[in-house]
């Protein structure tokens, strides 16, 4: 036997009796994860690992709540679903998300967060599910404990990265507090926005993203609307 069949042999029985293992499966984590890192998530197509205490079938003995459903009211708007006084009580810390629900067009996603824990003040986290191309404005009413109803205009602009979303503070909203909405749709090119609806509005943003939305908003509308944005911002 040659010294080269040897070799061949030594080689085949190597080669032939190593098996390559299968690629380990792709685990997707979703809970633990915020809706707009979600949402950014499935835009870049990134899989998010799956958090501790998160892990996919882990079984956990509790059955999970029923997703909150809007209810469509007349002239465009819908019911958002009130928070309990259970809910508020079982929210703890700051940017606690203790509400999540749809439009009813499913292209909006509304959030009510915990911003303050000390004084129990929420925030509201509007996300749209499609890219946006030019700037786009909800409104949200809802009731103050005082019985003082409070009009919010929410823009929200398309952003170079991350999801177009946005961020204001409900300043007075609590457990129990009736609220609706409408939109988001398009910034009207003649808006007659109240002045000091629109004054609120602005200051209620509580980030730079929709502090941003507001100067594309001002950029589209008239001299007396984007003179009042400048002045709130």
């Amino acid at each position: 036997m040659t010294r080269g069949s040897v070799v061949r042999r030594s080689w085949s029985s190597f080669s032939s009796g190593r098996r390559a293992a299968p690629p380990a499966a792709r685990v997707r984590g979703r809970a633990g994860y915020a809706l707009w890192q979600r949402v950014w998530a499935s835009f870049a197509g990134i899989d998010l690992p799956p958090r501790l205490g998160h892990e996919p079938g882990t079984a956990t003995g509790s059955t999970p709540e029923p997703r909150p459903q809007v209810l469509p009211a007349s002239g465009g708007w819908f019911v958002l679903p009130s928070l309990p006084s259970a809910g508020a009580l079982s929210a703890s810390g700051s940017d606690t998300a203790v509400l999540e629900v749809s439009s009813p067009d499913r292209r909006a996603v509304f959030v009510l967060r915990r911003v303050d824990e000390r004084t129990a003040e929420y925030g509201l986290e509007l996300v749209l599910r499609d890219v946006a191309d030019q700037p786009e404005l909800a409104t949200v009413r809802y009731t103050r404990p005082d019985g003082e109803q409070r009009t919010l205009l929410i823009p929200v602009a398309p952003s170079p990265v991350g999801p177009t979303a946005s961020f204001v503070r409900l300043e007075g909203f609590a457990a129990g507090s009736a609220w609706q909405a409408a939109g988001p749709a398009a910034v009207p090119e003649n808006p007659d926005w109240p002045s000091a609806t629109l004054a609120d509005s602005v200051r209620a943003a509580y980030n730079e993203a929709t502090r941003e939305a507001w100067r594309q908003v001002g950029e589209r509308t008239g001299r007396a609307i984007r003179e009042t944005i400048d002045g709130a911002l």
